[in-house]
């Protein structure tokens, strides 16, 4: 399981959740609220590793102008060892980039944002990756 934090604050914040929705014209997301907090769930199938992934947005409105955002992506393993073949980090990398797309559209400012790597590339990651083996070889 993969999980990303981001606070956003800007004008209309509320409506992060209706563009967030809309953005999924073939499969909608299933769209719980109740008050400040609103969930959108959606489930994938992914042929690359013949498995499913469930993406869960949850949002806790604090005013008008500012929403704290969870991400939690989990699935994707396969086989016996519940091998991960990085599935859970793309699609959560693929949330984080589709959200930080809707502020840039709409002037809103993500102020927060967590874990640091959240939005790193594939290409990023695996550099980064390579570079922590060769400075700890001996770090599992």
């Amino acid at each position: 399981m993969k999980v990303g934090n981001l606070v956003i604050e800007g004008e209309n914040i509320r409506t992060i959740s209706d563009i967030l929705y809309n953005n999924h014209n073939e499969f909608k997301p299933h769209i719980y609220s109740d008050g400040d907090i609103r969930i959108l769930m959606r489930e994938s199938y992914y042929d690359r590793i013949q498995s499913t992934l469930m993406a869960v947005i949850i949002m806790k409105f604090i005013n008008d102008n500012k929403v704290k955002i969870e991400l939690v992506v989990s699935g994707g393993k396969d086989g016996l060892l519940m091998l991960s073949w990085g599935a859970e980090k793309s699609e959560n990398r693929g949330m984080v980039y589709e959200i930080m797309k809707v502020c840039s559209d709409n002037s809103w400012e993500i102020t927060s944002m967590k874990p640091d790597d959240i939005k790193e590339t594939l290409t990023e990651s695996t550099i980064n990756k390579i570079k922590e083996i060769i400075r700890n070889p001996f770090k599992k």
